[in-house]
């Protein structure tokens, strides 16, 4: 894999398409075009955005601190 800016920002434009779901009220837990839950997307998306923090040397435990409750409401709406 070679991690050039067409590889960088493919990563970033996968982030703005999460986010751009999130700002319209748009589904993110759920397979595409079907009534299937599934937290899948939303988990990689999340894993992806640490992965971008970790590059730059960011913490993000600490960074996230109080807001990071993803695995817990991911976990939830597994459990529904």
């Amino acid at each position: 894999m070679q991690y050039n800016a067409a590889f960088i920002f493919n990563q970033l434009s996968k982030i703005n398409d999460v986010r751009n779901r999130i700002a319209y009220h748009e589904p993110i837990c759920f397979v595409p075009h079907q009534s299937v839950k599934s937290t899948v997307y939303a988990r990689h998306n999340y894993n992806l955005l640490c992965t971008l923090f970790q590059w730059m040397r960011i913490d993000e435990a600490r960074l996230l601190y109080g807001l990071d409750h993803i695995a817990i409401i991911c976990d939830r709406i597994d459990a529904l």
